[in-house]
């Protein structure tokens, strides 16, 4: 459902027949012209604004979509759900190129690129930030006392903020 942010009136609504499942999460593309949403039931739907319609389908993760992030120029999508890894798609190719497993019993509840398509960060069970393309885990911050909610990068990706459970906003930089 879109709204007008002005007067509050309602301008699109958009339902999904094909299965009446709840949608767990969404993100705005980089261009602005295409949508993603998570399910209750474990899938990735693309939604193409314009028509109004669901265009594509990442099937792959087993549980409830817990996060989605589109990459700074819109060619990747990371995912993840209860099933303790962060799926990579290529929206080019509309295929998984990557997995990231996590520990057993991780639980992942955001996820930012950076602004230069550097680095993936994830919120969850810890904070963690990957080096995008070869995908290495590059720190493990676990300042949190509870579980991280919230990851964004700062500007240039010199800095990360961390929200969490514990009450918490956490700055990270070097």
């Amino acid at each position: 459902t879109f709204s007008d942010v002005n007067t509050g009136k309602l301008v699109s609504r958009v339902t999904d027949t094909s299965a009446p499942v709840p949608l767990t999460c969404a993100q705005f593309h980089p261009d602005g012209l295409i949508f993603g949403t998570g399910t209750g039931d474990a899938q990735i739907k693309i939604w193409d604004l314009k028509e109004q319609s669901n265009v594509a389908n990442f099937p792959g993760h087993t549980g409830q979509i817990s996060a989605l992030a589109f990459s700074e120029n819109g060619y990747y999508l990371a995912t993840a759900a209860d099933d303790c890894c962060v799926k990579l798609w290529d929206l080019r190719k509309l295929k998984n190129f990557k997995t990231l497993q996590l520990d057993e019993g991780y639980e992942v509840k955001d996820l930012s690129f950076d602004s230069s398509g550097s680095y993936l960060a994830v919120a969850g069970s810890d904070v963690r930030v990957y080096l995008c393309k070869q995908w290495d885990c590059l720190k493990v911050m676990n300042e949190h006392t509870a579980m991280a909610t919230g990851i964004r990068f700062g500007e240039n990706a010199n800095y990360i903020a961390s929200t969490s459970m514990d009450r918490t906003l956490k700055i990270y930089a070097e």
